[in-house]
């Protein structure tokens, strides 16, 4: 690898020098030829790859940073929505969206909230059916203990990047998320 290349783009090589030997035509003398069409595809679908290792690596940092505080990267960023949905009382659905989880997993991280009461949970006055959720003291103090430490683990994320640069990753991430088949955010917010 080439001084200055990142370890998204190693780790974005690594997986199409996999890919490559894994999808071919035809084996001669005992090497493996990728057609020209699955190259073509690969080389195209290599941005995926490095977009998924940097995603995986940026969970694993915040899941290392937030373990003292007893709950994972995605348990925080439902707290945070729901902070930010204060006045909604957001139900799972709501949630699902912003978050982009379906909504048996937000119920279900939800659970594992309520019983560390962090957040609390009640039913609306109008449909019995929707359960809303908010914040407890406890989920409040949480992020705010927290907070400083998540920050921080962002600007080590982030080290090197310039704020410019910072907000055009956002908005070309918010345009990824808005392009994904089946995605209902038409707003272009990335909610987290």
């Amino acid at each position: 690898m080439a001084p200055g290349q990142s370890w998204v783009a190693e780790t974005a090589f690594c997986r199409i020098e996999f890919l490559d030997n894994i999808r071919f035509n035809n084996n001669i003398g005992g090497k493996v030829h990728p057609s020209s069409d699955t190259r073509s595809a690969v080389s195209l679908s290599s941005t995926v790859f490095a977009l998924r290792a940097a995603a995986a690596h940026v969970e694993r940092t915040l899941s290392r940073v937030l373990e003292p505080f007893g709950v994972t990267a995605a348990q925080f960023e439902l707290l945070l929505v729901i902070d930010r949905l204060a006045e909604s009382g957001a139900g799972c659905s709501e949630l699902g969206r912003h978050l982009a989880v379906p909504g048996p997993d937000v119920t279900r991280m939800l659970d594992r909230l309520d019983a560390a009461a962090l957040v609390s949970r009640y039913r609306d006055k109008l449909d019995r059916r929707i359960v809303h959720t908010r914040l407890t003291d406890q989920g409040r103090v949480l992020i705010a203990a927290a907070g400083p430490t998540v920050a921080n683990a962002e600007q080590a994320v982030f080290a090197g990047l310039g704020e410019a640069e910072r907000q055009q990753l956002l908005q070309l991430l918010q345009g990824v998320r808005r392009n994904c088949p089946g995605n209902s955010d038409s707003s272009g917010s990335s909610g987290s």
